[in-house]
C-alpha cells in the first residue's frame, strides 16, 4: 500500500512539474505547431471540450451541418453521408459537400491538424479524408476513441488505421490492443445554475444499464437501507428485468440536465461497463464539481488523480464507512483539476505529431 503510494504521488508530481514548465495560458496555446479543426460531437463534449472551443487555433464542430444554411442543403448532405444512400451510390454531392463541410477560419498560417472523434465514423469511413489530403497536403489527421472499439459495430477500425497519422484511445486496453496512444476523455470547468425544483441528494447515478444493473440494483438497495437518499436514472434496462422501486427507468437526461443533478448531490456513482479500462465523465465530474466519488474502478487508486479524500471504492458500502464520508465536502487539489483540461490534449496531439 505504501509502496503504490508513493508511485502515485511521484506521477502526479512528474505531471505537475510538466504543467509548470508548460502552463495552461494563452502563451502556450500560440505555441502549438498547428490549428486545429475538430469533428466533434454535442452534449458531453460540448461541456468537456469547453476550455479550448472558443481558442482562436481551434474550430470545434458539433454536427456536420454548419455551414450549409438551407433544408435542401442540409439534405444534400445527410444524403451523401447516409449508410442507406451509400451502399448504391458512394457519397453523392460531395463535389458540394466536402468543400462546405466544417467551416474555419485561423488569423495564422499554421498547418491544420483534423481531430475526429471515433463515433464521426460515417464521416471519416468515406472519401472524405482522401479529399482532406488532396486540398490540404502539409495537414495531419487524428483519430480519438472515446469509447472502447468494439462498441463501435460501423467502425472498420484496420481501415481506420491505415487513413490517420495518429490514433488516441481514452481506454488503456484498447491503446494496448490495437497500438494506439492512450490518452484520458479530458473534461473543463463548465458553470451549472442549480435547479431549485431537484432536491438535494446523497448518492448520483445516470448511465445505461448494459451489463452493469445488477450491480447497480443493489448498491441502491443497500444505500437506501442505510438511510441514505439516492438519485438513480438507468437507461437500456431491458423490460423483463427486475425494476427496483425508487429508480427511475429508461428516462435518458440531456447533460446539462445531468450536471443539475450532480450539483445537488453530495456523491457520485460510477460503475464501470464489462470490458473497459479507463476513466468515465464521472470521475471528471466529481473532480470539477467537488464531489465525492463511489466507484469500483480498480485503476483510480494508482493514477495521479486520484485523492483520497474524494474517491471511495464500493468497500465503503460494506463496512458502513461512506456514512463517514458522505458527510464531508471535498476540494480537490488545483493541479488534479488542470491535468483533465483539454488544453493539455492538444498540448499532447502537438507533441507527437512533431516527432514525425
Amino acid at each position: 500500500m505504501h509502496i503504490c503510494f508513493f508511485f502515485c504521488n511521484f506521477a502526479r508530481f512528474l505531471i505537475i512539474i510538466m504543467l509548470q514548465q508548460h502552463p495552461n495560458t494563452e502563451f502556450s496555446i500560440n505555441d502549438l505547431r498547428y490549428n486545429y479543426v475538430i469533428i466533434g460531437a454535442g452534449g458531453y463534449y460540448l461541456v468537456g471540450y469547453h476550455d479550448i472551443i472558443n481558442l482562436p487555433c481551434v474550430s470545434y464542430h458539433k454536427d456536420y451541418y454548419e455551414g450549409y444554411d438551407s433544408f435542401i442543403e442540409r439534405q444534400l448532405v445527410r444524403w451523401c453521408f447516409s449508410r442507406k444512400v451509400n451502399r448504391f451510390i458512394h457519397t453523392p454531392f460531395s463535389w458540394f459537400v466536402f468543400p462546405k463541410l466544417y467551416p474555419h477560419h485561423f488569423v495564422d498560417e499554421k498547418p491544420l491538424c483534423f481531430l475526429f472523434f471515433g463515433n464521426t465514423q460515417q464521416i471519416y469511413q468515406t472519401d472524405y479524408l482522401q479529399y482532406l489530403r488532396r486540398t490540404y497536403p502539409s495537414s495531419k489527421i487524428v483519430l480519438y476513441m472515446q469509447d472502447i472499439v468494439s462498441q463501435n459495430h460501423e467502425l472498420n477500425f484496420e481501415s481506420a488505421r491505415r487513413q490517420f497519422d495518429l490514433l488516441l484511445s481514452y481506454d488503456k486496453g484498447d491503446a494496448r490492443k490495437y497500438n494506439m496512444e492512450y490518452y484520458p476523455t479530458p473534461m473543463s470547468l463548465f458553470s451549472v445554475n442549480p435547479l431549485p425544483t431537484l432536491p438535494d441528494t446523497d448518492i448520483y447515478f445516470c448511465g445505461k444499464g448494459k451489463d452493469r444493473y445488477p450491480l447497480i440494483h443493489s448498491i441502491y438497495k443497500q444505500c437506501t437501507g442505510m438511510g441514505l437518499v439516492c438519485d438513480f436514472y438507468i437507461t437500456e434496462v431491458p423490460v423483463e428485468a427486475e425494476h427496483v422501486e425508487g429508480i427511475n427507468y429508461n428516462r435518458p437526461l440531456t447533460y446539462i440536465e445531468n450536471l443539475q443533478h450532480i450539483v445537488k448531490t453530495k456523491c457520485i456513482l460510477e460503475i464501470m461497463q464489462g470490458g473497459a479500462n479507463g476513466y468515465t465523465p464521472r470521475t471528471w465530474e466529481s473532480i470539477v464539481y467537488k464531489k465525492h466519488l463511489l466507484t469500483n474502478n480498480n485503476i483510480l487508486d494508482n493514477s495521479p488523480y486520484f485523492y483520497s479524500l474524494g474517491h471511495h471504492n464500493l468497500e465503503s458500502i460494506e463496512d458502513n464507512s461512506i456514512l463517514q464520508w458522505i458527510r464531508n465536502k471535498v476540494t480537490y487539489p488545483k493541479e488534479i483539476c488542470e491535468l483533465i483540461s483539454p488544453v493539455n490534449l492538444l498540448k499532447f496531439i502537438d507533441q507527437k505529431l512533431s516527432a514525425f
